[in-house]
């Protein structure tokens, strides 16, 4: 099978594996509330379970880095590799360890700058793609909207409100590396 083919068929499923992964999660966390706490917090080092959050984390980001690599490498991507990379460290630092939250800022940062440079690339050939660019800066500013205004207690809402627009993308992603001949 064309590698190009294979990272569009997971970045394709990359929602299911989040879905299907964060509900498990969740539900092996019955304590867990969107509104009151971040998602981390299920991998807190005070929870017996963190194991599933962050093994989930680390999965989730080795998977999405196939992708992530073929785009890089078809000029789609320039940043996400390196966001991913932090994703993958959210997983290895608990929220208590100090190099937890710069790993998560830097993940949101660097995949939101991605898809705002990409969009605005390929707004050139087709301008719809601009949106691209345009909701990447509105979802970043909603979510700083959210956590500085107190909103929520916790950050879960923020946090999926930028992970569910980084799985949008890597659909998109996924049927722009589908039309790609090897």
């Amino acid at each position: 099978m064309d590698i190009n083919r294979l990272a569009s068929y997971i970045a394709l499923s990359l929602p299911i594996i989040f879905v299907i992964g964060l509900a498990f999660v969740i539900h092996s966390n019955p304590w867990f509330s969107f509104t009151n706490n971040a998602l981390s917090d299920m991998g807190s080092l005070k929870n017996p379970n963190r194991w599933l959050f962050n093994g989930f984390l680390m999965f989730f980001a080795t998977i999405a880095m196939i992708p992530s690599l073929m785009a890089f490498k078809n000029g789609l991507s320039y940043l996400m590799p390196l966001a991913l990379v932090f994703l993958f460290l959210v997983g290895v630092f608990p929220e208590e360890l100090p190099y937890h939250t710069p790993s998560a800022v830097l993940f949101y940062v660097l995949a939101l700058a991605d898809i705002a440079i990409v969009g605005a690339k390929l707004g050139r050939s087709n301008p719809i793609n601009y949106l691209w660019s345009v909701f990447s800066i509105v979802v970043f500013f909603t979510m700083l909207y959210l956590i500085k205004a107190r909103v929520f207690r916790g950050l879960a809402i923020p946090e999926l409100i930028g992970a569910s627009f980084i799985l949008a993308w890597f659909v998109y992603l996924g049927f722009l590396l589908k039309g790609l001949k090897p």
